[in-house]
C-alpha cells in the first residue's frame, strides 16, 4: 500500500497506517484516519461523531473491506503459502474450510471482478484521502461500478465486460 502525500491527510496519519501489521488493517485504518481528517472528528470517535452521511459512506467503504477484501487478501496469502488446493489456518496445523471453500470459487472471471471491485474501492479511498471535492462529487459513481461488481460476483454470471 502506498499512501501519497496529501494537504487532507496528515504525515503522522500516515505513519500510523503504516504501523499496522496486515494490509487488510492499513486498508481500514486508512479510512479511518482520512475521515478524522476529511471531517475533523477524532480518530477514536470515528464513525460515531460522523454527521449521517459521512457515517453512511465509512461504513460502505468498511462493509467492502470487511465483506470482500479481507478475504481477498486471506486468499492469496494462502495462494502465497503454495495451498493451491486446501488452505490451512493462521498456524498451519488445521484445515481452514473457509478460506479453503473460497480458493475453490476462484476463477479467471471472478478475480477480474474482483480486481475491478477494488480498483473502484481505491479510487473512493484515494478522493476520500487526497481530494478536497471529488469524495462527496464523485462517491455515487464509484460505489455504482462497485456494486455492479459486487452483484456479478453474487450472481455467479458472466458478464460482458468485467471491466466496467
Amino acid at each position: 500500500m502506498v499512501l501519497v502525500t496529501s494537504l487532507y491527510f496528515p504525515q503522522d496519519a500516515e505513519k500510523r497506517v503504516m504501523s499496522e501489521r496486515s494490509i487488510a488493517q492499513k486498508w481500514q485504518r486508512a479510512v479511518d484516519e482520512a475521515f478524522s481528517a476529511r471531517y475533523g472528528v477524532p480518530l477514536r470517535s470515528i464513525p460515531a461523531r460522523l454527521d449521517f452521511t459521512a457515517q453512511a459512506y465509512h461504513k460502505g467503504i468498511s462493509g467492502v473491506l470487511d465483506e470482500w477484501i479481507s478475504p481477498l487478501f486471506s486468499v492469496r496469502n494462502s495462494l502465497a503459502h503454495g495451498q493451491w488446493v486446501v488452505a490451512f489456518n493462521e498456524n498451519r496445523d488445521a484445515v481452514n474450510n473457509d478460506k479453503t471453500k473460497n480458493l475453490k470459487n476462484l476463477n479467471l472471471w471472478r478475480l477480474r471482478l474482483l480486481k475491478n471491485m477494488l480498483g473502484h474501492l481505491e479510487r473512493l479511498v484515494f478522493d476520500l484521502m487526497v481530494t478536497q471535492y471529488a469524495f462527496e462529487r464523485d462517491f455515487d459513481t464509484h460505489w455504482s461500478g462497485l456494486e455492479a461488481a459486487r452483484r456479478r460476483i453474487e450472481n455467479g454470471k458472466p458478464g460482458l465486460d468485467p471491466e466496467s
